[in-house]
């Protein structure tokens, strides 16, 4: 089996590659091909690779493809955590919001708007190629955000085979896990939503609903709040477990100001943290030492390092997790019930058949099934048909490249306040990051 890495220069390749290698028996992999356009991140990432490689001693190839033609040739699973535009890009998206008073968040907010509007069109033309070198390949989308992209590649590259990952949802079973000092399989979430807009709704253990006994005890639990961003109080009046991001909507204004005051933005200490990782590895013996000391770092505050350590989490761990389970199944290795991002085909009712959601799938060989979620409360429901709503007429815009559509669509965002404010956004982002809004008439 042949698997693809697009994106081989990012920082999350060194641990899909040992995640890939510590299934090559399972999987029959005989080759992991990459590419990435920038060389020199390449190969500084490559070095990192290269150790893990020769650690475990594998026979799997590992292999620089020049072209992405050449890279997903004969491939039967493609794997995409692409960042079009570099970290720079990452900033700019978060900071021209945030000098307008809008929130700047790389996926939910203007931010994502932004990188959705430069990556829709490079994955759209990856699309038109793996059809004719790979054309029963999987693509399991890494790449942010990922509802946004892979509803692209299901609404304009009317490409099925087609899976978006985040590991948002398995990451609030294991912090639940954690609390209930269980096995993270030991429980089974009724998860609903969107990409980063997200509710669990049921937790069964032993086929008993536990949820009202979490709601009960989170009061108990310390540092709640900084683990999830609620506090207990906000939970248990809302009945049910929301995703992380859902802070961004149900807090507008203390989550722009916490943002504002924070000094830097999440996308500057990316990039800092990036370029200090690249040009470690350059000069480094040991590029694992360096690798490992950076996914600690980056991961600094984003939660108290004993529930870290207790859970068992790492940067990026969680997403290769969560893709390695997909790959599994659907490579006929046996079947998982997964949250991912497919198609909906009536597992959220009042949403399109085609409309990508969020929702525990069913995973077997070549196969990936939505599972119905029952009955949602009205509030979720409309949230998530509103985000829906953005997140089409985005994508509708961008492939038309119609500038009056894209600020119509981005004036849909719930976080963005007004359309003459969605209208000096986009002006600003057409301004800043030229060339990708050029093509906009």
């Amino acid at each position: 089996m042949k698997v693809s890495i697009i994106g081989g220069g990012g920082t999350r390749v060194p641990i899909l590659v040992g995640a890939l290698l510590d299934l090559q028996k399972r999987l029959d992999l005989t080759e992991i091909s990459l590419i990435d356009p920038n060389g020199e991140r390449f190969a500084a990432v490559d070095k990192v690779v290269s150790a893990i490689v020769q650690d475990r001693n594998s026979t799997v190839e590992i292999s620089h493809a020049g072209t992405f033609r050449e890279c997903v040739t004969g491939a039967s699973f493609i794997i995409a955590a692409i960042r079009v535009g570099g970290d720079h890009m990452r900033t700019l998206d978060e900071r021209i919001p945030l000098s307008m008073d809008v929130l700047g968040q790389e996926t939910v907010g203007a931010g994502g708007f932004a990188m959705a509007v430069r990556t829709i069109p490079v994955v759209l033309d990856m699309l038109n190629e793996l059809r004719e070198v790979a054309p029963d390949a999987w693509f399991i989308n890494l790449t942010n955000p990922s509802g946004i992209i892979t509803q692209a590649m299901v609404s304009h590259g009317g490409f099925h085979n087609v899976v978006g990952i985040c590991d948002a949802p398995t990451s609030i079973g294991i912090l639940l896990a954690y609390l209930l000092k269980v096995q993270p399989e030991d429980l089974v979430l009724e998860y609903y939503g969107l990409n980063h807009c997200g509710f669990v709704k049921g937790v069964y253990a032993l086929g008993h609903d536990v949820l009202p006994q979490i709601l009960s005890m989170i009061d108990q639990v310390p540092d709640f709040e900084a683990m999830t961003h609620f506090s207990p109080a906000f939970v248990q009046r809302l009945g049910k477990l929301p995703n992380g991001y859902i802070w961004y909507y149900a807090f507008k204004r203390e989550s722009l100001a916490a943002l504002k005051a924070a000094g830097e933005t999440r996308g500057e200490e990316v990039e800092r943290l990036n370029a200090q990782l690249f040009a470690d590895l350059k000069t480094t013996d040991d590029p694992k030492v360096i690798y490992d000391a950076y996914l600690g770092r980056r991961e600094n505050g984003h939660l108290a390092e004993e529930y870290r350590t207790a859970m068992n989490l790492k940067s990026a761990e969680g997403y290769s997790a969560v893709a390695m389970d997909v790959l599994l199944g659907l490579a006929g290795k046996g079947q998982s019930v997964v949250p991912v991002n497919v198609m909906n085909r009536g597992a959220i009712a009042g949403l399109a058949l085609d409309d990508v959601v969020e929702v525990p799938s069913l995973i077997t060989e070549r196969l990936i099934r939505p599972l119905a979620v029952g009955p949602i409360d009205r509030e979720s429901q409309l949230l998530i048909e509103q985000i829906k709503l953005y997140e089409r007429s985005l994508v509708d815009a961008v492939a038309y490249r119609d500038l009056g559509a894209l600020i119509e669509a981005l004036a849909l965002n719930p976080l963005v306040p007004s359309p003459a404010v969605a209208r000096d956004l986009v002006l600003a982002f057409k301004e800043q990051e030229a060339p990708y809004f050029d093509s906009f008439k």
